[in-house]
């Protein structure tokens, strides 16, 4: 019995004492993970916002494409729409919200004759709404609802002409719209910076 004794207590005074984790050591650990996944989550969303942004700049630059193509053969711009804000192609007169989307090839739509003639389509659904404004030297565009007047490099020749596009979508859903525009002013395509 001695001898087991001697065992048994050889063994507690050889052998480090098992230790866990305390709850301020957990709750560190939790604390990280959250921060991690809070930042992973605004990544995610910002890069999802970006790739959703990419259609109006891409559809703008075919706009501009097929209006410079159009004045070559007819020495004027076409416009897709009477004024600013009171048609979005294909969405009517509503701005576009939430990150829907809708068929760009819609042949009832208003703008769809001027758009075919531009030869601008795109076999995807669209989320942006788009319009063309076109006017003479001397007389500015009409300032967008949800943005204002991209007016830099406005030609002051008497009888030029120049053309705003606009794509306008409120990808988030939050209530402001981003705004994209492509004019015959710039090569530039220019935003709202909303985001």
């Amino acid at each position: 019995m001695a001898r087991l004794l001697l065992i048994g207590s050889a063994m507690r005074n050889g052998c480090p004492k098992q230790r866990g984790y305390t709850l301020v050591e957990l709750m560190i650990v939790v604390a990280i993970i959250g921060v991690l996944a809070t930042l992973a989550t605004y990544g995610v969303r910002k890069y999802i916002l970006a790739a959703k942004t990419s259609e109006g700049v891409e559809m703008l630059r075919a706009i501009k494409e097929a209006e410079e193509l159009y004045r070559q053969e007819t020495f004027q711009y076409l416009p897709t729409s009477t004024g600013v804000g009171t048609s979005y192609f294909p969405w009517g007169a509503t701005v576009p919200k939430g990150g829907s989307k809708k068929l760009f090839s819609c042949s009832t739509c208003d703008g769809h004759t001027e758009f075919s003639n531009l030869n601008v389509t795109t076999n995807h659904p669209v989320q942006f709404g788009y319009e063309v404004i076109v006017g003479v030297a001397g007389t500015a565009p009409v300032a967008h609802p949800e943005w204002g007047t991209p007016a830099a490099g406005m030609p002051a020749s008497p009888g030029d002409i120049w053309y705003v596009a606009y794509a306008t979508a409120d990808i988030d859903g939050d209530g402001e719209a981003l705004v994209y525009a492509g004019t015959s002013f710039t090569t530039e395509i220019l935003s709202n910076n909303k985001n």
